[in-house]
């Protein structure tokens, strides 16, 4: 009974209980539904909630403990905004509850919502390969978009509140992945993307994503002969000039020894072959190629103009791989595949001329007269998704032969390379590591009577290098990222000298370095990256140097589809080499920071524009270029016997240009054009009344374009060209360099090209069958150094039939 009286006096008071909430609730959401007008503008927390307050006349209660009132929002779009939406905006990163106090009060009580890590490995699903340069993008459903790319080993890092998401992979070559999460905590997750039955682009590049934190990847659609020439793609890019093969690089005007090669990160001292057919590494055991050129990041020091770094793969983790390609420069074979499955894999791969073997059937003039061979060989060990452990070899050597005095045919040149390295790659949590051991070597070694000197035996020249480095990545938030590192190199160089004193000199050299890179993006359209590199260079028995290097980027997107930047960089090379003839040769002048040669140092100024397109990519930029400690060979001299300081001056330089490019695809069509107009100057000491001279490398106009078009799922058929400036002469017909009054007068005729090709690949299960054919120069005047070293069988004006097949299985 007692019971009963309490219920009837409780229930009647629970009733107006809820019936008050509900009216409250209803109240409060009345309130957060009412409308007020905002124009696009940046305020803080405070300023907002005040303009709520007086434009609606409502008052805000809250507590500042709780909200950071000075934290800087911006509302990008103009319009009209509910209450609600842009309390949501306001306070984004917030969980927020709202209460209604009569007659016209709002309530807001606030708590921050702590991100979560969501890690993540990018494979690809048949071979278990990490995949470089993945673009990872979730998507919570209401606008947000948080986008990373994978390293080099795979992974990638985001920093999200919890909830639930749409995660998006893609990767060129690829279909692209798409899942819903549900993230409640620190996770890593593990995707594998399906390659693409068919995709005819050889080569990555790495450009600016649309976000401009990201990289992205551009196909090539340049001809090249072979299939595996990843190479093809730089040199259509503006201010790029390449030889077909990718050696004797010039970039923004800089000279051929200003760009660093790396292999798995490894430099290679000499990069290319006697053959300009045949591409610098074999692309069957490549994974991808990025190309730095212009803007520098931190961890990037030691040239001046470009940096190239090729990727191995890692070698297939499930099932047995072999490849092996057959075309005009050389023949190779690839094998890959799991020694321990999904843990332990290989990748071995050998290519080798082939032509040289019919060298006796042909009359001496028509002789190829040179062979060259190369391996690589690679070992990789998963330890989890997060951690890896790789092993990598690679060796390359050339020759060329010549009949000697006693009939037989004998080696006069050679070029070798050695690398080895041992690598370990981890990722914990928010931190990230790299840490590398490695030795690269180059060996050049010539004939002294070949080269005019009553001598027999070799001269050699060469540089040995071994190495330690580590790096450190760490990541806060999406907003903040930074990296850094330190690196110790002990070099041996083996300096040749000429005449009739025959000499080889040995110089050691320590180097260390250290870099910082901070990565800060200060608003959804605002970043900025700012870092330092320091080296210290130390000769044994010579003048030590140091250098502070630092770096600048600031990426501006006024709107979705458009990108402002400004890059500076300095950098600083304590190696200068200049060529005597077309080829490489250990007399050369080949020369570390010692006897008074100080490094050569650079400023790069950058400015551009970039237009995202539908499928496509339009950019425009400027840029100025300081150099400073140039070398070049002094006029009217013949290089005999004698120091270095009789034939070598030193000076100052400088290059600037306009650059434009194109790159756009269609359904079945895809275009890509540029255009650079650029000088390159120089001016010594030596030579005052000279001023500033045209470089060697100054070439005012260069234009490429490409044009493909897919005929079917199989095959696809290209055009394209080049056209330039003929470059500066430095020696004449007699191989001095020309009197005073002629010193950097004389160029070489305009150069020009048409190239067309045919590409076939078709997949039979896991097999797969790749053909290339085509006609280089249809039209055209190649310069020398292009056509130095074809084969016989062209025709008239150097137009070189080519083809090349590739099997798969």
């Amino acid at each position: 009974m007692n019971i009963r009286r309490i219920l009837w006096v409780l229930v009647p008071i629970l009733f107006r209980i809820t019936l008050a909430h509900a009216q409250t609730t209803d109240n409060a959401r009345a309130l957060t539904e009412e409308t007020l007008r905002v124009e696009a503008s940046s305020a803080t927390v405070q300023q907002w909630l005040s303009r709520i307050e007086t434009g609606l006349g409502i008052v805000i209660s809250y507590n500042p403990a709780q909200i950071d009132v000075d934290k800087v929002r911006r509302i990008d779009r103009p319009g009209v905004y509910t209450v609600g939406a842009l309390l949501s905006k306001v306070l984004d990163g917030y969980k927020v509850r709202t209460a209604f106090v009569p007659p016209r009060k709002l309530l807001i009580q606030a708590e921050k919502i702590e991100n979560v890590c969501l890690g993540g490995t990018v494979l690809e699903e048949e071979s278990g390969e990490r995949l470089y340069g993945a673009v990872v993008s979730i998507d919570n459903g209401v606008g947000r978009r948080t986008a990373a790319i994978t390293d080099a080993n795979g992974v990638y890092r985001l920093y999200v509140p919890p909830g639930t998401y749409l995660l998006n992979v893609s990767y060129m070559g690829y279909a692209p992945s798409s899942r819903r999460i549900s993230v409640s905590g620190n996770c890593h997750i593990v995707t594998h993307l399906e390659p693409l039955p068919f995709e005819i682009e050889e080569i990555t590049v790495e450009t600016s994503r649309r976000d401009g934190e990201l990289g992205e990847t551009t196909p090539s659609s340049m001809l090249s002969f072979s299939r595996n020439d990843l190479f093809s793609q730089i040199w259509i890019l503006p201010g790029v000039i390449s030889s077909m093969a990718g050696s004797n690089l010039q970039v923004d005007g800089g000279s051929n020894d200003e760009n660093l090669f790396l292999l798995d990160g490894v430099p290679v001292f000499h990069p290319g072959h006697l053959n300009s057919l045949l591409p610098i590494f074999n692309g069957d055991a490549v994974k991808n190629v990025v190309f730095h050129k212009g803007f520098f990041s931190t961890r990037f020091e030691g040239r001046l103009s470009s940096v190239t770094e090729v990727n191995l793969k890692d070698g297939n983790k499930n099932e047995f791989v072999n490849t092996l390609s057959l075309d005009m420069p050389a023949a190779s074979v690839t094998l890959e595949g799991p020694i321990v499955k999904d843990k332990l894999s290989y990748m071995v791969g050998a290519r080798r001329s082939w032509l040289d073997f019919f060298d006796n059937m042909r009359s001496e003039d028509d002789r190829l007269n040179h062979s060259a061979y190369d391996y690589n060989a690679k070992l990789s060990y998963s330890i989890s998704p997060q951690t890896s452990l790789s092993a990598m070899a690679y060796g390359a050597r050339d020759d060329y032969h010549m009949p000697l005095y006693d009939g037989e045919t004998g080696t006069v040149l050679r070029w070798s390379n050695d690398i080895c390295q041992l690598s370990f790659n981890t990722q914990a949590g928010k931190l990230g590591n790299t840490t590398s051991l490695f030795y690269s070597g180059h060996t050049n070694r010539a004939r002294i009577d070949m080269l005019g000197v009553d001598s027999t035996g070799y001269v050699r020249s060469g540089i040995r290098s071994f190495n330690a480095s580590t790096e450190f990545s760490y990541t806060l938030d999406n907003v903040y990222s930074a990296r850094w590192g330190a690196k110790y190199s002990y070099d041996t160089y083996r300096i040749a000298a000429f005449g009739s004193d025959v000499r080889t000199r040995r110089e050691l050299i320590s180097q260390a370095s250290v870099f910082y890179d901070n990565h800060i993006r200060v608003s959804q359209r605002l970043s900025v990256q700012v870092g330092v590199h320091g080296v210290g260079y130390f000769p044994h028995g010579n003048k030590d140097y140091y250098s502070i290097q630092p770096r600048l980027s600031v990426r501006y997107f006024p709107t979705d589809s458009d990108l402002l930047y400004l890059h500076f960089s300095k950098m600083e090379q304590f190696y200068h080499c200049l060529r005597l003839y077309n080829w490489d040769l250990p007399t050369d002048f080949r020369m570390p920071s010692i006897d008074g040669y100080k490094p050569r140092s650079s400023e790069h100024y950058e400015v551009g524009w970039k237009h995202f397109l539908t499928g496509g990519l339009f950019e425009l930029s400027a840029f100025y270029k300081t150099r400073r400690n140039v070398v070049a060979m002094r006029p009217d001299i013949f290089v005999d016997d004698g120091g270095w300081d009789q034939y070598v001056m030193v000076g100052s330089g400088d290059s600037y240009g306009l650059r434009l490019y194109l790159n756009k695809s269609w359904r079945r069509w895809m275009l890509q054009f540029s255009y650079a107009f650029s000088r390159s100057r120089e001016w010594f000491d030596d030579m005052p009344e000279r001023g500033r001279m045209p470089s060697l490398y100054d070439v005012p106009h260069q234009l490429a374009a490409a044009l493909s078009y897919k005929l079917n799922a199989h095959s696809l058929v290209s055009v394209g060209g080049m056209m330039r400036s003929g470059k500066v002469l430095e020696f004449g017909d007699d191989f001095n360099t020309p009197p005073e009054e002629q010193f950097r007068t004389m160029r070489e005729p305009l150069v020009y090209r048409v190239d067309v090709g045919y590409s076939f690949e078709k997949a039979f299960g896991r097999k797969l069958l790749a053909l290339r054919c085509g006609l280089y120069n249809v039209v055209g005047r190649p310069s020398d150094e292009d056509v130095l070293s074809f084969y016989s069988a062209t025709w008239h004006g150097n137009c070189l039939p080519y083809a090349s097949i590739s099997f798969k299985f």
